[in-house]
């Protein structure tokens, strides 16, 4: 017998050539969901520089990290804005392959506070974009606290009441019992067909317990409106804030808790009829005990914390003024500036605000120094920033806008001083100055 010779194995071919994967884009439903953020790094494609955060951020929003990286550290000096953002993200956002960040909370808490976190940075870029950096921090940290126990509700319910107990595991004397007592294959055929209990479907695995009673299902609860009323609060106040910051119109403090009230009192006449009100009643009181509170001008208390100044001759205007802490103003409007004759004016505060209104027809130099951080507009010009500077102009008398330098024939030598706060210098004619122009009264 000749065996055959075995036919040669065929030549391994040659493995295709490795093609790139296209790149799918994100869902909207996967970029406004905030909790699937991860910070990178240091062995991440997109790097890590500080805790990660801009890495994570470009990765989800598929943009480039390094002007992720650009546009946070630049918005660090309008209104603080990308040290909102990176702070919230550091806190709340875990690393990779991690499920808690610095601050343990779950996904829909992490995804509410990160947006939380986002419109507080929106409304003071705005604020700083509008020349008025007053956030209303306060209400809105009460709204962050407010939402995180609402975000996380079912998991500290369940921390108070404990763990639901397993389910009775079957012994394995029980088991040797219920073998021994089984009927035969012939018997199971001849007896008689056992009726079977019928499920609604679907039912989630591992959710089924065969043991437990079936109750019959009663009529559907009304909706809870603990959470459609946070919403319309932060809704509210996100826009008051807003309305306050832009400079729209005037928006005194008791407005805040008095929205949350009239909110929260709406949604309790609703729950009258429709819903269940829930914890509003608690919140409603929160803000009713908070409205008389926010009405006290706490200024009647401390005459030297605000100090507003409306000279209308030379003779009145004094060589300095100092404030430790607090607000001044001074209007130098109604002077003659004929009888300025080169006249030098100081004034410093430590924290606070500076705040000058000069004649149109007066040619004014002014030099703005900040100590440490702050911010200073001059006329025409605007700069904030951290670590201290020095600002000079020159208003030219009958002319809009200033120079840049310091003219020494002026008719005012103005010199500010502010170690950490704000220094306004307006014009007469200026907008922003109407509010502090006032026709008779003021300290002398």
């Amino acid at each position: 017998m000749t065996i055959p010779p075995e036919a040669p194995l065929p030549p391994n071919p040659e493995p295709p050539s490795p093609v790139s994967e296209p790149r799918t884009r994100p869902s909207g439903e996967q970029l406004r969901n905030l909790s699937g953020l991860r910070r990178t790094t240091h062995a991440s494609p997109e790097g890590r520089h500080v805790a990660g955060v801009a890495g994570g951020i470009a990765r989800h929003f598929d943009i480039d990290p390094l002007l992720v990286r650009v546009v946070l550290v630049v918005s660090v000096f309008f209104g603080g804005a990308g040290g909102i953002v990176y702070v919230a993200a550091w806190l709340l956002v875990p690393e990779e392959s991690a499920e808690d960040g610095m601050v343990p909370v779950g996904p829909p808490a992490r995804n509410l506070l990160l947006w939380i976190a986002g419109g507080i940075a929106a409304i003071s870029l705005l604020g700083d974009a509008f020349g008025d950096t007053s956030v209303p921090w306060f209400w809105l940290a009460v709204l962050a606290v407010v939402a995180l126990w609402y975000a996380n509700r079912d998991k500290l319910g369940r921390k108070r009441g404990g763990p639901h107990p397993p389910p009775p595991a079957a012994s394995a004397g029980s088991a040797e019992t219920a073998a021994s007592d089984a009927p035969t294959a012939t018997a199971r055929i001849d007896a008689a067909p056992v009726p079977t209990r019928h499920l609604p479907a679907p039912w989630a695995p591992g959710s089924y317990d065969p043991s437990a009673p079936i109750r019959p299902a009663g009529p559907r609860r009304p909706p809870l409106l603990f959470g459609r009323a946070i919403a319309v609060a932060a809704l509210v106040v996100g826009v008051l804030g807003l309305v306050d910051v832009a400079d729209w119109m005037p928006v005194p403090t008791s407005a805040y808790p008095a929205a949350l009230l009239a909110v929260f009192g709406a949604f309790l006449v609703l729950g009258a009829f429709w819903g269940r009100a829930g914890g509003l009643i608690f919140l409603g009181l929160l803000a009713l005990v908070a409205l008389p509170i926010t009405m006290i001008d706490f200024s009647n208390f401390d005459a030297g914390r605000s100090v507003e100044i409306h000279p209308r001759t030379v003779a009145a205007l004094e060589s300095n003024y100092v404030v430790d802490v607090g607000e001044i103003v001074v209007d130098l409007s109604a002077i003659d500036p004929a009888t300025l004759d080169g006249r030098e004016l100081e004034i410093v505060s430590e924290l606070g605000e500076i705040t000058v209104i000069v004649p149109d027809d007066a040619t004014v130099a002014v030099e703005a120094k900040i100590g440490a951080m702050g911010e200073a507009q001059v006329f025409d010009e605007t700069r904030g920033d951290f670590g201290g500077f020095t600002m000079e102009r020159t208003h030219v008398a009958g002319k809009k806008g200033s120079e840049n330098g310091l003219d020494e024939d002026a008719d005012l030598l103005l010199t500010t001083t502010a170690d950490a706060g704000a220094i306004n210098i307006y014009a007469e004619s200026d907008p922003r100055a109407a509010r502090f122009l006032e026709s008779t009264g003021g300290t002398r």
